[in-house]
């Protein structure tokens, strides 16, 4: 090994040891002599590459500047918008914001100490944009830097405390924008086309996942819109509201790439005529191609009483707050869940093993549990029950709820909380659509997922009109084919009279810890093996999903 391979090796140890301790103990807390044992190197050959603590930093800020304009090089940064390239070039300096905000916030501010190298990117892409016609004429790139520079340092140390990077950039961006309204061409017929997703759900996240990195077109953005900052894996509620789950294990970041923006927000309408969608804060959102994936909501079916003084599991804040209710309960109180689906019973058998001193009584219309499937594996699945102590009242029906008390037939039982998972319908949004919908008040479509009467709707998942019950499966599936006409549209190709079957691979329940049931085709599963088996499914899909 010469000589100058041997001292950058010796520097790369050094920068390593120091960063890691940095992540660790913080900046201001790591001395020189902690990174000096750390790295295993003498403080004077320490001091020969780094004379303070605060030239690791500096050093640690410049590697990251020489690195992140070959990133906005790659080909699909290429020719995109200066927007869309200063949206990359933030994500690409903040990339470990979310794990640790005050070092990610402390590199920042040594990279402003290289001002003329950040002026020089800035220029950089100004030009780049200016001579893709971006810009008008008259726009000084001189000027516009400094102007971009002050902005994005101003919103970086006023955002410093949102709590993800994701609700950062969105502030930070928002400045940048509004200014480069002054110069930007045809601002009003904006050059990129814009699909616009509502909802992060299963859907939604694998539609984004199958159009990034690669498949999406050069002149094509992607906005998604939704109330969280995180994908949430809504099939494991049930565990969240039994207290088995932490809150963070049933969170999925969204996909990281300059090619979409997040928009955080409740919505309160779709404009199909104007092509717009309205959010509760009184903005608005336009788009060309438009992805209604909202899921849906509790359904109470009349039963008066039943919203006002009930918990739900359909959302990631009612189910927060039905783990409180189920936390608070009094020893030995009453937990009844109302509905025998799949979410009731994986809720019950989750919540005996978390409470076992709870009377928990699951309230079932059918003759037998789960009595959509099997016999076999109802039979089973209410045996389990009965052996674990969880009642289940079959041939149910309740007619009221009252503050501590369901009625089923009409007779009181005292509970300490109620729990409803009896039924689903769209989210208010999809059912005041102006457009043709099946008995549940799901969206009935084209055999292609788009409205019969607007090719530039899609609708997925649990508001779409499906011959199968709605579930993740299903609406990852039906997501895979939206992309696949989603990218005929856009590239002008006559699209498919009929599309294949979805194919479900089979469900897949679970009893507490240990045991589960599945159905795979017209095989049924019981015992350990499906419980194994959908633990490994869920370990897969947060593993490819970047979890």
């Amino acid at each position: 090994m010469n000589e100058r391979a041997k001292k950058e090796r010796t520097k790369k140890r050094i920068e390593d040891a120091a960063l890691a301790l940095f992540k660790e103990k913080g900046f201001s807390r790591t001395t020189v002599q902690e990174i000096t044992r750390a790295a295993n190197v003498a403080k004077g050959t320490f001091f020969n590459y780094f004379p303070t603590k605060d030239s690791i930093m500096q050093s640690l800020a410049n590697d990251l500047l020489e690195t992140v304009l070959p990133f906005l090089e790659q080909p699909h940064f290429k020719q995109r918008t200066l927007s869309v390239r200063l949206h990359a070039y933030l994500q690409f300096i903040l990339k470990d914001y979310d794990q640790d905000p005050a070092l990610t916030i402390e590199m920042w501010n040594h990279v402003l100490k290289k001002q003329t190298l950040l002026l020089t990117h800035w220029e950089k892409l100004l030009t780049h944009a200016k001579e893709r016609g971006e810009f008008t004429s008259c726009a000084s790139v001189e000027t516009w830097k400094h102007i971009i520079h002050g902005l994005i340092s101003h919103g970086m140390k006023t955002f410093t405390t949102e709590p993800t990077k994701a609700r950062l950039l969105e502030n930070v961006m928002t400045l940048v924008e509004t200014a480069l309204d002054a110069i930007t061409e045809q601002r009003g017929h904006s050059l990129m086309k814009k699909l616009v997703i509502l909802g992060g759900g299963y859907g939604g996240m694998r539609i984004i996942q199958r159009l990034l990195p690669d498949e999406l077109p050069e002149d094509v953005e992607i906005i998604l819109i939704d109330r969280l900052p995180y994908h949430c894996l809504k099939t494991e509620y049930y565990a969240l509201a039994a207290g088995t789950a932490a809150d963070h294990h049933l969170r999925v970041s969204f996909p990281e790439d300059a090619r979409i923006s997040i928009k955080y927000g409740t919505i309160q309408s779709v404009d199909l005529s104007g092509k717009t969608v309205e959010l509760e804060d009184g903005s608005s959102v336009s788009y060309d191609k438009l992805v209604i994936g909202l899921g849906c909501e509790d359904k109470y079916h009349n039963v008066p009483g039943a919203e006002e003084f009930t918990n739900s599991i359909q959302t990631m804040d009612a189910t927060r707050k039905t783990y409180e209710a189920i936390n608070n309960v009094r020893p030995n109180g009453i937990v009844s869940i109302v509905g025998g689906g799949l979410s009731g019973v994986e809720l019950a058998s989750e919540l005996r093993e978390s409470r076992p001193d709870l009377t928990i009584k699951l309230f079932d219309r059918g003759e037998i549990i789960l009595s959509m499937f099997p016999l076999k594996l109802s039979t089973y699945v209410q045996n389990w029950f009965i052996d674990h102590g969880v009642d289940v009242i079959n041939k149910s029906n309740i007619t009221r709820v009252e503050k501590g008390f369901i009625y089923n037939h009409d007779e009181a039982i005292e509970s300490d909380a109620i729990i409803w998972t009896a039924g689903v319908q769209p989210v208010e949004v999809v059912r005041n659509l102006d457009v043709e919908k099946d008995p549940q008040g799901r969206v009935v479509l084209a055999p292609q997922h788009f409205l019969p009467t607007d090719d530039d709707v899609f609708v997925v998942g649990d508001c779409a009109s499906l011959p199968h019950a709605p579930s993740a499966q299903l609406a990852e599936g039906q997501a895979e084919q939206i992309v696949t006409i989603l990218k005929k549209q856009w590239n002008g190709e006559s699209l498919p009279e009929e599309l294949p079957q979805i194919k479900l691979k089979g469900v897949l329940g679970s009893l507490g810890k240990k045991h589960g049931f599945g159905l795979m085709g017209e095989r049924t599963l019981l015992g350990r093996v499906p419980r194994v088996l959908k633990s490994g499914v869920l370990w897969m899909y947060k593993y490819h999903s970047g979890a």
